[in-house]
């Protein structure tokens, strides 16, 4: 098997609510396959070459430095995009998503272009909005995961490619009882769940690595993770 590499992007400026353990379970199951791997971290002004790249990571942040990095992130436009098309594997959490629509406006109130991936729409409220969710993901619906929300902006008009049927708690809009959220388009994740999504959720972090990998996939024992799940969903479902 062949060294994994993920690029991770403003790992300064976009790290909230201890998501970066995303990368960590990531990396433990590539360990438990005995896959190398690296992570490579850039921020603003660096140059990438996205097509050394198997995965691209972009968590969540505060709200004016997602307004720094979208300006950044817009010059990169048709290189994300075409990553995208190529199957690369991206995992997009939390308000980072809303760099990937079509625009959102930011907490000065300037309108802010997205790179268009999806034709939706953000809009920063500045007053938090905060949800468990227990949903199912698309590509495995006889399951449940979980996640938590905590935002401070709506996206409007995300009408294709969803990544979650919700059970209960919030989609990607203003109230709870919606009935999708986030998007899964190829190899696209982008989901405004955080807890992190991929430790709470083993189903979730073995279809990552399964396209990640691809044929060199070997399942490993999450007996541990699935029991604290299944903890977690009976307490939430109360």
């Amino acid at each position: 098997m062949s060294k994994v590499r993920i690029l991770w992007l403003y790992d300064d400026l976009l790290d909230l609510y201890g998501d970066w353990a995303n990368l960590l379970a990531l990396t433990k199951g590539l360990d438990a396959m005995g896959a190398a791997w690296e992570i490579d971290h850039k921020s603003l002004g660096d140059p990438a070459d996205l097509s050394e790249y198997q995965m691209v990571y972009i968590g969540p942040g505060k709200a004016r430095n997602l307004e720094e990095a979208a300006k950044d992130f817009i010059g990169r436009k048709e290189e994300i995009l075409a990553a995208v098309e190529r199957d690369t594997v991206f995992l997009v959490t939390g308000n980072s998503r809303l760099l990937f629509g079509k625009s959102f406006t930011g907490p000065s109130g300037e309108t802010i272009p997205g790179i268009g991936l999806f034709d939706y729409t953000g809009e920063e409220i500045g007053n938090v909005f905060i949800s468990d969710v227990l949903a199912s993901p698309v590509f495995a619906p006889e399951t449940m995961s979980y996640g938590f929300i905590n935002r401070t902006a709506h996206i409007h008009g995300n009408d294709r490619d969803p990544l979650f049927t919700v059970a209960k708690g919030a989609g990607d809009g203003e109230t709870e009882g919606e009935t999708h959220e986030g998007n899964l388009y190829r190899n696209f994740f982008g989901t405004w769940q955080l807890g992190p999504l991929l430790v709470k959720n083993p189903v979730i972090l073995k279809e990552l690595l399964r396209r990640l990998v691809g044929e060199d996939f070997c399942d490993w024992n999450t007996t541990a993770e699935e029991l604290a799940l299944k903890l977690t969903l009976n307490e939430i479902s109360k």
